[in-house]
């Protein structure tokens, strides 16, 4: 038998899986906090539209939250997330665990997410509300998630310091 595990060096979060913040702080036992910068409700404009998914017109919950672990603030996560799929979300909610609200009070079936990792140059926005120092470039996670009936619940934009930025999953080659 042979060990292939290894501790990870930094603050490690998972791709190849659904995963709130709030289950990553208890997995990998970090020092966390969430702060809920901004929660209303908005429409879907053919702008937001066209970024997101939602069709023109859907009801949206719009949740800003700035992640700190350690006391520093690393992560900025802009959350748009279908109002009749999950209803009745509060700034208590959304400083806790959107998910487990969604799934243990609503019964929602989170099933899919389609992810896409970037690196963005850091905005005005970044600045304000992150620690940023001298950094000019955050690692973007952009995704896309849907219930067990294939309808997209929520859009994510989550910006990432990159120092502390580390997503790890484990591939296993599929000879066709």
């Amino acid at each position: 038998m042979r060990v292939v595990y290894r501790e990870p060096e930094r603050t490690t979060f998972t791709v190849g899986g659904i995963e709130s913040f709030r289950e990553a702080e208890r997995r990998a036992h970090l020092n966390a906090s969430t702060e809920v910068v901004t929660l209303e409700q908005v429409m879907a404009t053919p702008d937001i539209s066209f970024q997101t998914g939602f069709e023109e017109g859907a009801e949206l919950t719009f949740v800003e939250r700035v992640r700190r672990i350690d006391g520093e603030a690393l992560i900025l996560d802009l959350n748009l997330f279908r109002t009749s799929s999950v209803p009745g979300i509060t700034e208590e909610v959304a400083r806790d665990s959107i998910y487990d609200y969604a799934e243990g009070e609503l019964g929602v079936s989170i099933a899919m997410s389609k992810r896409a990792i970037t690196v963005e140059r850091a905005t005005g926005r970044d600045r304000e509300l992150l620690d940023l120092g001298d950094i000019d470039y955050l690692a973007v996670i952009t995704s896309q998630t849907f219930d067990a009936q294939g309808i997209l619940i929520e859009c994510t934009r989550s910006r990432h310091r990159p120092d502390h930025f580390c997503f790890r999953d484990t591939a296993v080659r599929q000879r066709v």
